[in-house]
């Protein structure tokens, strides 16, 4: 995985120079509450994504020491 820092986006990342897809492997669920801002709150139920997350790497930990998320390279793991 190899770090980018563009002006116009402060952190993105890329497996390789091909930039290859993948996803972030979470969880989808739906849950009941208000959400939004104070001025404008939204009362219902939402579908909300968690994404899953592991031990930072070496090219993640100076962004984010504690974590990164779980990504997923092959087109077969993304749906399972």
């Amino acid at each position: 995985m190899e770090g980018h820092q563009p002006e116009e986006n402060p952190i993105w990342f890329a497996l390789n120079e091909q930039r290859p897809l993948f996803a972030f492997a979470g969880i989808w669920t739906t849950w009941t509450g208000t959400r939004g801002t104070k001025a404008n709150p939204v009362e219902g139920e939402h579908e909300l994504y968690g994404f899953l997350t592991t031990k930072a790497i070496g090219v993640v930990k100076p962004i984010h020491p504690k974590a990164m998320p779980v990504l997923l390279t092959a087109p077969e793991k993304i749906d399972s």
